[in-house]
């Protein structure tokens, strides 16, 4: 039996179609042209999510929509297959053929802020997983560690201490399933918590929650854009030289809930730090009793600092103020320092809202693999987390340096940048004077939709806006690129700017 998927390459857009469909597309695609044929078995939705870093609800989604569209058939205990008549199939007659537009070329080349997993520590991370299983704790078998392993919890506790300054104990640590699990379980807990005390108990519905504004960051990532999105009304805060600047409160009878998700010690995608003056503007807002402000601060990239001191957490300077520390959590992930397809992360609560966090949790349901986190606390328990670390701090500062070296060489004439003290990407911005002598469109797009017909793909820096964009370039992942694919990739963007240089 073969698995013929392995001869597919799968290019999923994050501003394209939902990732599902765009399987759903790409594997029909597939049947088309004959790549998959009849009775072909494909991975299971667990594996092919870990391969391609998405969701197992996004591949299980596809397959269950090519199943009931007859295209897949999905057999128990043996897998999925392509089905024997597909419907995609060719017809008899030629006024029957469907059409199908060809598949775009897959692309070569990206700049990736994730993970080089070329350089994993594979043998120490097998032995960390082969330790951890050897007599497995029986409460990790049933499932009864519903807020995270315990030592992953201790672990997390010494690593946020010595790495990031931060002072927690492990009743404050919730092991989520990454970033998008933790914002959901933190708009449940906060709905909870909006409401009057007498109100709360146990039987407390989704349409019962209380009322929240959520806030993000203009520019911002736009996949937390996306999530944040589906839990209700979305505003944006505008990100200045000094970071998040403090909007004016949404509500002032308090009926609404506000909460901002910010990027204080490194702003996404301008890798700026908050100064002192705003950190205390922020913390002054926490504290008003006339304002029902909450702050999550997205710790996402902050063990890989080049040069200079690692910022301290916002969390760790409210700690200093009572009613600060009370409306401040903390969240961050172990897919950015071990691998994508890890899905485990962490939320660091305010003491007072440790039971609300966990009530919240047994109500929507535990979703960070449970059997993986023995391994996970083995690894930094022994010291190959911290040593991993280390590695990847001296290994992407190199790729870094490499870039803005290539940078130098190719596109000084278009392009301007800062050379970033930490992080895992470089803001390219295209210089206003070329800007200003053409017409007043998104270029940075307009550049990314022809370089991707190269096979070259680019993250425009105004989709990162929502409101209005004040800037145009690309934001260069440089982390899990190789330092080849990044010189092609600027080659081909210098030559773009060559041809259009009129």
């Amino acid at each position: 039996m073969k698995h013929a998927i392995a001869s597919l390459r799968f290019s999923l857009d994050e501003g394209g179609a939902a990732y599902y469909q765009q399987l759903m597309t790409q594997i029909q695609q597939g049947i088309v042209s004959g790549e998959l044929s009849v009775g072909d078995k494909l991975p299971s939705s667990r594996a092919l999510a870990i391969t391609l870093g998405v969701s197992r609800s996004t591949t299980s989604k596809a397959y269950e929509h090519l199943v009931a569209e007859g295209i897949l058939l999905s057999e128990e205990k043996r897998g999925v297959f392509v089905a024997a008549q597909p419907i995609v199939r060719q017809a008899k007659r030629e006024e029957d053929k469907i059409v199908v537009p060809p598949a775009e070329p897959a692309p070569q080349w990206t700049f990736d802020s994730g993970v080089d997993v070329d350089v994993f520590p594979n043998k120490e991370w097998a032995a960390s997983m082969r330790r951890s299983w050897l007599a497995p704790d029986p409460a990790v078998l049933q499932g009864q560690y519903h807020t995270g392993l315990p030592e992953l919890k201790v672990a997390i506790v010494d690593y946020l201490y010595r790495v990031r300054g931060l002072s927690c104990v492990p009743e404050q640590i919730i092991v989520t399933a990454g970033s998008r699990d933790s914002l959901m379980l933190l708009h449940h807990a906060l709905s909870c918590l909006a409401l009057p005390p007498d109100s709360l108990d146990s039987s407390v519905g989704e349409s019962a929650l209380g009322k929240i504004a959520w806030w993000a960051e203009d520019p911002t990532y736009p996949p937390i854009r996306e999530v944040l999105s589906q839990q209700g009304p979305l505003s944006f805060i505008p990100v200045d030289d000094e970071g998040a600047l403090l909007v004016p409160t949404k509500d002032a009878t308090q009926q609404v809930t506000n909460v901002a998700l910010l990027t204080p010690n490194r702003q996404y995608p301008l890798g700026i730090s908050m100064s002192s003056l705003r950190r205390q503007q922020w913390l002054q807002r926490l504290q008003s009793r006339t304002q029902n402000w909450w702050l999550i601060e997205d710790d996402y990239d902050n063990e890989f600092v080049y040069q200079g001191r690692v910022d301290v957490p916002f969390m760790q300077t409210a700690s200093l103020h009572k009613d600060a520390i009370d409306r401040t959590f903390f969240i961050g992930s172990f897919s950015k320092v071990l691998f994508r397809g890890l899905r485990l992360g962490f939320i660091v609560s305010p003491q007072g809202h440790i039971a609300q966090l966990n009530e919240s949790q047994r109500t929507i349901g535990f979703s960070a693999s449970l059997p993986i986190q023995p391994a996970v606390a083995d690894f930094m328990h022994r010291g190959g987390f911290d040593r991993h670390i280390n590695r990847m701090r001296r290994h992407y500062r190199l790729k870094r340096d490499a870039l803005l070296t290539i940078l130098t060489e190719q596109l000084a004439l278009w392009c301007e940048w800062q050379k970033p003290q930490g992080g895992m990407h470089i803001l390219l911005e295209i210089k206003p004077d070329w800007l200003q002598a053409r017409e007043d469109i998104k270029w940075d797009r307009e550049i990314a939709q022809d370089l991707v017909k190269e096979g070259v793909v680019l993250s425009p820096i105004t989709r990162h806006f929502s409101i209005s964009y004040q800037r145009q370039g690309f934001v260069l992942g440089f982390s899990g690129s190789s330092i080849a694919t990044m010189r092609q990739s600027i080659n081909v963007l210098k030559k773009w700017f060559l041809d259009h240089n009129e």
